[in-house]
């Protein structure tokens, strides 16, 4: 699906681009011999964006994804995509330019879109857009997307004040998964063809969506199929939030067991705001139907009512349904419980029937459907008890973010407390560590010996990430032995420390899991060992290596030196102008300083919203960090306290944060009693 275009960024040039004159044919063929690999960005602006003021918009967006790319570069983490992006921007912005500002979304989707796409092209084996597409973009925005505070991806725009607020994560991300939606919609040629007779009907002009999807709906009727693009991506792209597609095979005596019943709703995490009842997509839905040693591929449904049966074919009641194939549509997927019943067998029998990314796909849709209300919540629970089976990566970072994500909301209640050795919770962490036990432990850590220190391709780049994902599982829930190792990679990088003043980091610890290692050392050590990761904050030059030991500070457990580290980073020139946020958004994370920053963030706001006020990308990601994880009726009284008081100027973000902290403090109202009633079952039983 990479388009075989004009080459705008020479540094970003590899042998199978070819650059051509300007006007030249856009559907001249790239030159078959791929490359082994882009050619790494030799300069990187990281002091000059350093230097500049980190309130205005673009220049904190870059200097942050310069800091991921450095960071990236030192952990041997693939950071070729970002070569692609530059390309597509030259395409969709540069070569044909929106009309208004209300279709940002097209050119900012379609740059994150090719992201992947693009390293696909380059690397197949990494399998970026059928997998880490999922996680790191389509799983991210539907979270966003989830709540009432959301908005249509097109947004009116009138007047100066109203073009900041298009560019953010729904313009970037929902914008990329729709666009991937459309793409599996029409399948890779037509796409192609219809996106360059886009480019070359409007090059050197401007275009608006429609114009787009004129074209792409020509490219479908050229072979037959007519579907009206404008009409399906209309209620996508105007619309805000998208479906939860529940599938059930029919229960109806008048239709046959081959028929289901599907139905749609606008997704909601709020419960108690279901009440808009007008919305409803065109969605693209793919059906699989399977059973414990095989599955059938159906092809494409589409659904445009709130309910409809559809011929499927024969099942009996050991047939398992599992709907959007490799989570290609932009929706989430609910079934009868029965369902789900099978479909966990399946996971713990023989969980490669399952595609690695539908297995992600049933992970992240059961533990937010379960958060939403729509599910028990023992489903997701008893659905990841498969996972000391499982060897990809993809379904080990899905369960990962979303077991971080329970573990704040539980870590400061009675119950964990109650449950809990050394502030430690025996249900959930013990639950979660008999799932990572078997794994890690035949993973084991990274080597780091001689001639391995720059190999970037030393071990699979999924391998690694597996790898990686299980340490930190496993010290972060209290894995004895995982805290062992880390905290002797950190003695003996002080041991080797004879000069406290070296600037040298430790090459001893492998560089894709030293955040890993230094959070969990400052987490269990004494005050010396934080001491000493202060020292080398400041002795290190390295960027990369600089972030990493900032956010180790937080992870302190002593709130004397987080309230320490709060202070200075504001009030000293000793961290990083751009570097404050992340503290204080570190420390919110750490459930010994979240009461510190949440206080800090409330008494500081004057002096941080004239910082960062204008820049409402970091200041919706400062007061988002800050809040995401408050859950209680106090801390929810005392954030409308302070929308009432300070609220002014802060853009959507205020309005999002008090949502959010609702669904917290409604999640523990209607659910935690169940989920922990769950945990104190035998593992064996069935739902709770």
């Amino acid at each position: 699906m990479f388009l075989r275009l004009v080459n705008p960024h020479p540094q970003c040039t590899t042998a199978s681009m070819t650059t051509r004159s300007r006007g030249s044919s856009l559907r001249q063929p790239a030159q078959q011999n791929r490359p082994t690999r882009w050619r790494r960005f030799h300069v990187l602006m990281r002091l000059s964006l350093g230097e500049r003021n980190p309130a205005a918009n673009q220049d904190g967006r870059v200097l942050e994804q310069t800091e991921n790319l450095l960071t990236h570069l030192e952990r041997r983490r693939p950071v070729d995509e970002k070569c692609p992006k530059m390309f597509k921007y030259a395409w969709f912005g540069d070569l044909v330019t929106p009309v208004w500002w209300e279709d940002v979304w097209l050119k900012e989707g379609f740059a994150h879109f090719f992201e992947y796409v693009g390293t696909d092209f380059l690397f197949p084996k990494w399998n970026m857009e059928k997998q880490r597409f999922l996680t790191d973009v389509l799983h991210e925005v539907m979270l966003l997307d989830g709540l009432g505070s959301s908005h249509p991806i097109s947004q009116e725009v009138e007047q100066a004040a109203d073009i900041d607020r298009v560019f953010d994560w729904i313009a970037y991300k929902k914008g990329a998964a729709l666009i991937r939606m459309l793409a599996n919609v029409m399948g890779q040629p037509l796409f192609q063809k219809g996106l360059n007779d886009y480019l070359l009907s409007h090059m050197y002009s401007n275009a608006a969506r429609d114009d787009l999807w004129s074209k792409l709906t020509q490219a479908m009727r050229s072979e037959g199929r007519d579907i009206d693009i404008g009409e399906m991506m209309d209620r996508w792209t105007l619309q805000m939030g998208y479906p939860v597609v529940t599938i059930s095979k029919n229960q109806s005596e008048q239709l046959p067991t081959h028929y289901i019943t599907v139905t749609q709703e606008h997704f909601l995490y709020g419960e108690e705001v279901r009440n808009n009842l007008s919305l409803q997509w065109q969605v693209p839905l793919t059906v699989a139907v399977g059973n414990a040693s095989s599955v059938c591929l159906e092809s494409l449904i589409w659904i445009n009512n709130r309910t409809e049966s559809h011929r499927i074919g024969q099942m009996d009641d050991n047939t398992w349904l599992l709907g959007n194939i490799n989570q290609t549509g932009y929706f989430r997927v609910n079934y009868d419980l029965q369902n789900w019943k099978l479909l966990i067998q399946q996971l713990h029998n023989n969980p490669q029937i399952i595609s690695v990314g539908n297995r992600a796909g049933l992970i992240d849709d059961a533990f937010n459907l379960a958060r939403a209300g729509y599910l028990p919540q023992g489903v997701p629970l008893q659905l990841i008890g498969y996972l000391p089976e499982e060897t990809s990566f993809l379904p080990w970072h899905a369960a990962s973010r979303a077991l971080y994500q329970l573990d704040k909301l539980l870590d400061r209640t009675d119950d964990y407390r109650l449950f809990s050795v050394n502030n430690r919770s025996i249900m959930i962490h013990d639950y979660v560590l008999k799932q990572v036990a078997s794994r890690y432990h035949q993973m084991g850590w990274p080597t780091n010996g001689p001639g391995t220190e720059g190999n970037i391709l030393q071990a699979s780049y999924q391998t690694e990430e597996l790898q990686r994902e299980l340490i930190m599982l496993a010290c972060s829930f209290g894995n004895k032995q995982c805290h062992r190792q880390a905290v002797a990679y950190i003695s003996d990088w002080i041991s080797s420390n004879k000069n406290r003043c070296s600037t040298h980091v430790s090459e001893a610890i492998p560089p894709n899991i030293r955040d890993i290692v230094y959070c969990t050392g400052v987490s269990l050590m004494d005050e010396d060992v934080w001491e000493f990761i202060w020292m080398k904050f400041h002795s290190t030059s390295a960027v990369s290596e600089k972030k990493i030991l900032l956010e180790a500070l937080t992870c302190s457990d002593n709130t004397f030196l987080l309230n320490r580290l709060l202070n200075l980073s504001l009030t000293s020139d000793l961290v990083p102008e751009q570097d404050v946020i992340d503290v204080i958004i570190h420390v919110g994370r750490n459930p010994q300083g979240r009461n510190l920053a949440w206080k800090y963030f409330r008494d500081k706001w004057e002096i941080l919203n004239a910082r960062y006020g204008e820049a409402l990308f970091m200041n919706s990601k400062l007061i988002g960090g800050v809040t995401e994880f408050l859950n209680t009726e106090r801390e929810l009284n005392e954030l409308k306290e302070f929308i009432q008081s300070s609220g002014v100027g802060a853009g959507p973000a205020l309005p999002r944060a008090l949502e959010i902290v609702e669904g917290n403090v409604r999640w523990h109202r209607l659910h935690r009693r169940h989920f922990y009633q769950w945990l104190r079952k035998p593992q064996s039983s069935t739902y709770g």
